[in-house]
């Protein structure tokens, strides 16, 4: 076996047979092992006449033309392997049958067609005289055709395979390390199918299908799918995995010495080899193990010597944390397609490398090694600008999922192909960094996605070839298993590298038509991941191309059907905006979604709103700014709430920094919106009724006011002029500022940090104005000036205009005074918000109750509530809220004693009351009043107690509420009274605790019981209105044992009234309270003691007084005495079945008798 070549695909036990197969092919004329010679007939044996030869019949049929019968001896010799070489000439000469042919068609004319030129194309059973047999005789040529081809593969796949095992080395042969093998060995063609079929079995077997696929394509001449096409004469050998593991017990190389040579293994080494050679062996070994285990050590020492370099440079990084914050953007506010990188060139110091934004501090500390180890490499060879492009790459390959890498890095490979220059986006707005990110996070706001890796794919535009081949490679295995389930944005990397790669410019339209058309209504996060590849393309092929090819495509979806389509063209036109020319920013991107603003569907118009933000931040062409006031004047009217918050968040704060850039921020911008609510305040005082619409208007001037605030205010402070206290002072000397010192933003563009920068910054401002503003030799600049001489009294005279009894404009308008001097600070409202405020309230004795009468004061309007609840309640200081608590307690004295409406004050009220901070402020104003000499004024208290209940700590309704209440109740002025009875009806809805509300029952009792009240008519009609309110929500028990009961001795009474008047207001009250109680639960007791006694006597006065509502109330009645009548004949029913049985059979009788009439009377019309 050692001289024997060794083939790992062929089998020993079959060689002798495939021998005689090979034999038997190259001789057929010799008889086969299988089959031995017929014994030469004997001299001895009996005369009998001597058989003809196979030859001589074969030549006996050709002669008389039995072709049929010569081909069917012919298959049979052929099948014994004695084959005839006169038959299997004939057979394989078409030119004999071309002349049978021709014979046979002089006697039947035979159909044929041209190509029919050898035997195996022949359909002879076409042409036999047995019609009948003509389906046999073809299927038996056919056949015979069959076999001839096995046979032939047959033999040939003998030959080939004797071929190969005469070729194959034997191990002897092969004392050669494998990589000089597979170089001076040429592949044979037939291994090379043999191993082509194997390779392809394994990829088959470990869901390789892509490479497969491909590795099939490569290999067209071959077919994988059937072993017997590799050409080897034997079973198909096992598969790679077991011929990998079956090598070592035959070719096992084994390093002798230092040298490349390799000997073989068990099969090569021979018996008899020297004892020297295994020892040397054994000694190699023991070296080579030891070498190893050497190095092994070294390796961990190693690891444990890095890991603690690691663990130092992450200490560091965290320490250098705080001086990169401003580089940093926050965790929601950038989202990974932001454009605020934009692709301009940026110069990079010796050394210097920009971190991404965002990474953690782990993956910094990666990054930091990488750096330090590059710039050591580069300061080796010479290079001292670093080597930033093998950088980028490094910290490319090594970011997490979600982070992108900075433009700036990544920016090198594309500036060599992308020529910018004047195309270059220059910095063109003094906005500060968290401002732009905030701007963008809003349009573009970061989403939880399960698409990162799509998202992240789609960022990273390769630049060769070799780049296209990775990325279809990393694609195409998510592309194949999703393709079908509609997961077409799978494809959107494809589609963009195809895009931006591709040089025909035909084809890269059809490419970006097919990204827009994709899927036909992309969701949100679809939607997203075409706005990435958008911008990464836009970053790719630069200013130009991005105008050229892919404006195009948004254009031609701008009127699609689908509201998805619109909307992902609203949301490129911001996205790809700082990607495009300055001019065509401000021009077709703008008129594109101005026209948009007109679309039917609220979203769309609010992605258009989003991304005019985004457009109107980086447009430069200052002409185009007062088409941006008419397109935010015009959005804020719109009907979507979606659209105007839109407007508010994100259009309006972007405009706001270009207004303030352009010095129009207060006199263009807010003025404009200040002058329109002067208008409508004015239609206010001269329009009708219905003033809901005009009212709308109000509240939204009053909140995009709101919203402009901050910019404002930025606006103020950074004008001021820099103390000298300050230019002084560092940011680190500068104390920092409270975490309440500003109102809560709405949203991240109106925070005054964002818009300025930084905290620190925003610190020493801050810090600057206030100092300004307690100093009277500083001239004030013009910022400061207009608002304290323009914009607080334009405010105050809208205030002026608006009744007090307008709820939701007082609130509108107290949330902006209160925003107002949340931002601008104590010391501001105090030096210059209260003195103007109390110069209006402020109204001389002897003219304030003349000019209350004629309704020309500030006290009865808004201005009141809104000094109240907005300014002296922005600051929750113990002095503020003392101030706030005397000038409650003055207001309600002063308007009482001036007898004018109490709308200012309840709505005062009720504002505070929603902070439950306030409710012992509210009470103490209050009860300074309770005792005061004046009725009027008590009164004013009562009514007020009655706005304080709902809402109140039950705890101090208990304790101060109430005894103020019984306090007012026991007054000698009636007036004071009345107003102690709907404060009373009040605690009974809304008060549980049951000591209360006996205190509450026992006064009303008092009311009605005292002689000296049963006179009082106002105080009974006030009774019975507050019995008909309070009874559908008091206590079950409080209504059912008093409140009817006492109705119905009321209405007993009414009927022996003899004074009209005092009749029809008792009669009127009772109406309504009995309107509001029908609708409770009330026993039939009650009804028919107290309900139904009551209406009846309530039914006798509206006959006399009122007619009209005579028939409402016995409609009551006559509802109550069928609800009694049912009650009654159900219970008489339980307790009599048979009466109950007799009366439904007499009532059936009584509908058959009915209906047989009705037929007779229908049978009589017909005849007639």
């Amino acid at each position: 076996m050692a001289d024997t070549a060794y083939n790992p695909f062929m089998q020993d036990d079959e060689e002798g047979i495939e021998d005689s197969i090979v034999a038997a092919a190259e001789n057929p004329s010799e008889p086969t092992p299988t089959e031995s010679p017929s014994p030469a007939p004997s001299k001895e044996s009996s005369p009998v006449k001597e058989e003809p030869s196979y030859d001589a019949i074969a030549a006996k049929l050709l002669k008389d033309h039995l072709a049929l019968t010569a081909l069917e001896l012919h298959v049979e010799l052929v099948e014994s392997g004695r084959e005839l070489p006169r038959l299997r000439d004939y057979f394989s000469n078409p030119g004999n049958f071309e002349r049978q042919v021709e014979k046979e068609s002089q006697l039947q004319p035979l159909h044929r067609t041209s190509s029919e030129t050898t035997f195996d194309s022949l359909d002879l059973a076409r042409y036999s005289d047995d019609g009948a047999n003509q389906a046999d005789e073809r299927h038996a040529v056919l056949e015979f055709e069959l076999r001839k081809a096995r046979e032939t593969i047959k033999s040939l796949r003998a030959n080939l395979t004797e071929a190969a095992e005469s070729d194959v080395p034997s191990p002897e042969h092969m004392k050669r390390d494998a990589e000089g093998l597979s170089h001076q060995e040429a592949l044979k063609p037939l291994e090379a199918r043999a191993l082509n079929y194997l390779i392809n079995e394994y990829l088959l077997n470990n869901n390789y299908k892509l490479t497969s696929i491909t590795f099939s394509d490569e290999n067209e001449d071959q077919d994988f799918d059937d072993w017997d096409d590799v050409g080897l004469n034997m079973p198909r050998p096992p598969d790679l995995l077991h011929l990998y593991r079956d090598y070592g017990r035959h070719v096992v190389p084994i390093i002798i010495t230092a040298t490349a040579d390799v000997a073989c293994g068990n099969d090569s080494i021979n018996g008899d080899q020297p004892e020297e050679v295994e020892a040397d062996i054994g000694m190699a070994l023991d070296e080579e193990r030891q070498n190893r285990e050497s190095k092994m050590k070294t390796l961990d020492e190693q690891i444990m010597r890095l890991t603690k370099e690691n663990e130092t440079l992450k200490s560091q990084i965290k320490d250098m944390e705080r001086d990169i914050e401003h580089l940093q953007a926050p965790k929601n506010s950038t989202p990974s397609i932001s454009p605020i990188n934009t692709p301009r060139k940026e110069t990079f110091g010796p050394g210097e490398r920009r971190q991404p934004i965002g990474a953690d501090a782990e993956t910094l500390s990666n990054h930091a090694d990488m750096a330090t180890n590059q710039e050591a490499s580069t300061l080796a060879n010479g290079d001292e600008g670093g080597d930033e492009s093998a950088l980028a790459e490094a910290i490319d390959s090594d970011l997490p999922e979600g982070h992108a890498v900075p433009t700036e890095i990544n920016g090198p490979a594309h500036e060599s192909r992308v020529d910018h220059k004047e195309d270059d986006i220059p910095i063109h707005r003094q906005m500060s960094e968290p401002f732009q990110r905030a701007l963008i996070g809003t349009v573009l706001q970061a989403r939880e996605s399960s698409d990162l890796r799509l998202r992240e794919e789609v960022s990273k535009i390769p630049s060769d070839t070799d780049g296209v081949i990775e990325m279809l490679a990393r694609c195409l295995p998510y592309i194949v298993p999703n393709v079908l389930l509609a997961k077409r944005e799978e494809l959107v990397p494809l589609i963009l590298c195809s895009a931006t790669l591709n040089s025909d410019p035909k084809e890269r339209d059809k490419l970006l038509n097919l990204l827009f058309n994709l899927i036909k209504k992309p969701d949100e996060e679809q939607r997203q991941v075409i706005l990435s590849g958008c911008v990464a393309f836009a970053k790719h092929v630069g200013l130009t191309r991005a105008e050229a090819e892919l404006l195009p495509q948004c254009w031609e979806q701008i009127t699609h059907k689908y509201p998805e389509r619109r909307l992902l063209v609203a949301e490129s036109c911001g996205v790809l905006a700082s990607y495009l020319p300055s001019e065509i920013r401000s021009s077709l991107v703008l008129s594109m979604l101005q026209q948009m603003l007109d679309d039917k569907v609220e979203i769309v118009r609010e992605a258009a709103i989003k991304s005019l933000g985004l457009v109107f931040s980086l447009i430069q062409d200052t002409d185009k700014y007062n088409q941006g006031l008419e397109l935010i004047l015009s959005a804020l009217n719109d009907s979507a709430e979606c659209v105007v918050t839109a407007v508010q968040q994100v259009f309006l704060p972007a405009f706001a920094h270009w207004a303030h850039e352009l010095d129009r921020l207060e006199t263009n911008l807010i003025a404009s919106i200040l002058k329109r609510m002067e208008l409508a305040s004015m239609d206010l005082q001269r329009s009708g009724p219905d003033t809901s619409a005009i009212e709308q208007k109000i509240q939204l001037h009053c909140s995009t006011l709101q919203c402009l605030i901050p910019a404002l205010y930025v606006s103020v402070i950074m004008a001021a002029p820099l103390t000298t206290e300050t230019q002084e002072k560092s940011e680190s000397d500068i104390a920092s500022l409270e975490v309440t010192r500003f109102p809560k933003p709405l949203c991240m563009l109106h925070d005054i940090a964002v818009i300025i920068g930084s905290k620190d910054q925003l610190a020493v401002r801050v810090h600057n104005f206030e100092s300004h503003i307690g100093d009277t030799s500083i001239e004030p600049w013009a910022n400061y000036s207009w608002v304290t001489n323009e914009f607080i009294p334009r405010l105050l005279e809208v205030l002026g205009r608006l009744d007090a009894s307008l709820t939701d404009c007082v609130k509108a308008l107290s949330k902006l005074f209160l925003n107002i001097c949340r931002t601008f600070g104590r010391v501001f409202t105090d030096a210059k918000i209260k003195p103007k405020f109390q110069a209006v309230l402020n109204v001389p004795d002897d003219q304030r109750e003349m000019l209350v009468q004629s309704g020309q004061t500030s006290i009865t309007k808004a201005t009141l509530p809104v000094y109240a609840v907005g300014v002296l309640g922005s600051h929750n200081r113990e002095e503020d809220r003392k101030q706030l608590e005397q000038f409650l307690q003055e207001s309600v004295i002063m308007l009482a004693l001036c007898n004018a409406p109490i709308d200012s004050l309840r709505v005062t009220y009720l504002e505070l009351h929603t902070h439950p901070t306030y409710h012992e402020l509210l009470l103490a104003s209050l009860w300074g009043c309770v005792v005061h000499q004046s009725a009027s004024v008590r009164v004013f208290c009562a009514k007020l107690f009655e706005v304080l209940v709902k809402g109140m700590n039950e705890g101090l309704v208990s304790s101060r509420v109430t005894p103020a209440l019984i306090t007012l109740s026991g007054d000698q002025d009636l007036a004071v009274k009345l107003a102690t009875i709907p404060a009373f009806g009040t605690i009974m809805e809304n008060t549980t605790q049951k000591e209360t509300l006996d205190r509450v029952y026992i006064q009303f009792q008092s009311f009605l019981d005292d002689p000296a009240y049963r006179e009082e008519h106002s105080l009974l009609v006030q009774l019975i209105h507050t019995f008909g309110k309070v009874g559908p929500n008091a206590e079950p028990k409080f209504r059912d044992e008093f409140v009817l009961p006492r109705l119905a001795a009321i209405a007993h009474g009414n009927n022996n009234t003899t004074n009209d008047t005092r009749k029809s207001d008792v009669a009127t009250a009772l109406f309504e309270a009995y309107s509001a109680l029908s609708c409770c639960f009330v026993s039939d007791d009650l009804i028919r003691e107290a309900m139904l006694p009551g209406l009846r006597c309530l039914r006798q006065d509206m006959e006399q007084l009122m007619p009209t509502h005579e028939a409402v109330v016995s409609s009551m009645i006559k509802e109550m005495e069928e609800k009694l009548l049912s009650k009654e004949r159900s219970s008489s029913m339980e307790s009599h079945p048979g009466l109950g049985s007799e009366d439904a059979r007499r009532a059936l009788f009584n509908k058959i008798g009915a209906q047989r009439n009705k037929m007779a009377t229908v049978f009589q019309a017909k005849k007639k």
